[in-house]
């Protein structure tokens, strides 16, 4: 049983003596961010000009009865630093909660402008990411991107009070299944030497209607793939899901570039069926998806995949396992990040400050990378971490050095490696260094990790 007051403005929940110390609380909800048409698309400097499905910002409020901390989650490209720390400071005040105890994180959708920069000197001289003034000036001065801008903040606040408001005691389940014919990784890794071809022998490009994602030419092999989809359930009292987590690391890609309206991409519509399917709300929640993109683009091919991931959830729904509840735990750690030669010159700086973060809850961890990470990063973090729950996410916090990949990975070129990538070799493991780190400390916490665990 629970009382609901109002006191200067808040909502606040006050438990009576049936709800035992320790439950975990969860609420969540959705609110519409759409920007006008009339903002400029980041990748053509012309208006987005129609509206192909609506953006949405996602709310999850997290309580334990001694920490409260909450997920913020865009359907947009990035989260700059600056957008981080005005929502942490709008949220924070509005729901009472510390703001370090407040994740932003985007699904990394290309079909949605990049988040607006409020404030400067945060990336050094470099304000806005250089992909969103790439053809054309900052748009804050835009009256319908300073209207969105706007309209950002005060949905995300939105969405997290009709969260908070809506927060009941929930279990924890969790539930996993393979999801690789929807996955591809864009960067197949060449040979050294030893290869004898033409020009000719070269597969079909991913532009071409011929072109086979599971097939490697000039022998090539295949680079990195996780497949892992992960379904987190927050449960009602009779069974039902308050909010479903879903994560897996693909890019947001399908419906950009060739088609230049906004959308929410495959995440969007995906969302919509499992929520449609479970009950709920459904936040998907990105992985370390620098060098992974979907097999297909466009809207068939959309279509085609958010069914398949709904009714896989559907499935993975059923067989999922109740996880203890332990502890809410939420820590951050900061890290500079080193920056290459051509970073350098652009940032006029010699490293990004950037920022790691967890969420842990029982067998439970989140983790939060900023950037671009590449999906070895996420594994080598999830196959170190004491917990057994562990799902790394990218895109959060800030954009740090942009695309990361292990050590080596800048040798092999390309675009994630060049241009794409503003740090050194040395960014992965500061960034991998620094979440262990953390998990490893939230593990030794009294009562977080059985002792047999412990690190």
């Amino acid at each position: 049983m629970k009382i609901r007051i109002f006191i200067a403005g808040l909502f606040l929940t006050v438990l009576d003596a049936a709800e035992p110390p320790g439950t975990l609380r969860a609420g969540a909800a959705r609110a519409d961010i759409t920007p006008d048409p009339a903002v400029l698309n980041w990748v053509t400097g012309k208006p987005y000009g129609s509206v192909h499905d609506p953006l949405s910002v996602h709310a999850l409020v997290l309580d334990d009865g001694t920490t409260k901390g909450v997920l913020i989650r865009w359907d947009l490209v990035d989260v700059s630093e600056s957008a981080r720390d005005e929502v942490r400071r709008v949220v924070g005040a509005a729901l009472a909660i510390p703001p370090e105890n407040i994740v932003v994180h985007a699904s990394h959708n290309h079909s949605a402008p990049w988040s607006p920069v409020w404030r400067a000197g945060l990336r050094s001289q470099e304000r806005d990411t250089w992909w969103a003034v790439r053809y054309m000036p900052a748009q804050n001065e835009f009256p319908p991107f300073a209207a969105w801008m706007s309209r950002l903040l005060a949905a995300s606040v939105e969405a997290a009070r009709d969260a908070a408001a809506s927060a009941r005691p929930v279990t924890l389940a969790v539930g996993r299944i393979a999801l690789g014919e929807y996955l591809h990784n864009r960067r197949p890794r060449a040979p050294a030497w030893g290869v004898v071809v033409a020009k000719s022998a070269a597969a079909p490009p991913p532009t071409s209607p011929d072109w086979n994602p599971e097939l490697l030419s000039l022998g090539a092999s295949f680079g990195p793939l996780d497949r892992t989809f992960s379904l987190v359930s927050f449960r009602a009292a009779d069974g039902r899901p308050v909010a479903s987590l879903f994560h897996v690391a693909c890019h947001a890609v399908s419906i950009y570039p060739s088609n230049p309206a906004l959308s929410a991409d495959w995440p969007g519509p995906t969302a919509q069926k499992i929520s449609a399917a479970l009950g709920g709300e459904a936040l998907f929640l990105q992985g370390c998806a620098g060098d992974i993109n979907p097999w297909r683009r466009g809207t068939a091919a959309v279509a085609e995949m958010s069914d398949g991931i709904a009714k896989k959830t559907a499935l993975v729904a059923r067989f999922s396992t109740q996880l203890a509840v332990g502890p809410l735990h939420i820590a951050r750690a900061p890290i500079a990040l080193p920056l290459t030669p051509a970073g350098k010159q652009r940032l006029g700086a010699d490293t990004v400050d950037a920022e790691i973060q967890i969420i842990v809850c029982g067998p439970l961890a989140l983790v939060a990378l900023p950037g671009e990470p590449m999906t070895e990063l996420g594994t080598t973090i999830r196959a170190a971490s004491p917990f057994p729950q562990t799902i790394v996410l990218g895109y959060s916090n800030g954009n740090g050095a942009h695309y990361v990949g292990l050590p080596g990975e800048k040798a092999r070129g390309g675009y994630e490696a060049g241009v794409a990538g503003a740090g050194t070799d040395a960014c992965a493991q500061l960034m991998i260094d620094a979440a262990v780190r953390l998990l490893r400390e939230a593990a030794a916490l009294p009562g977080m990790v059985p002792v047999r665990f412990q690190p």
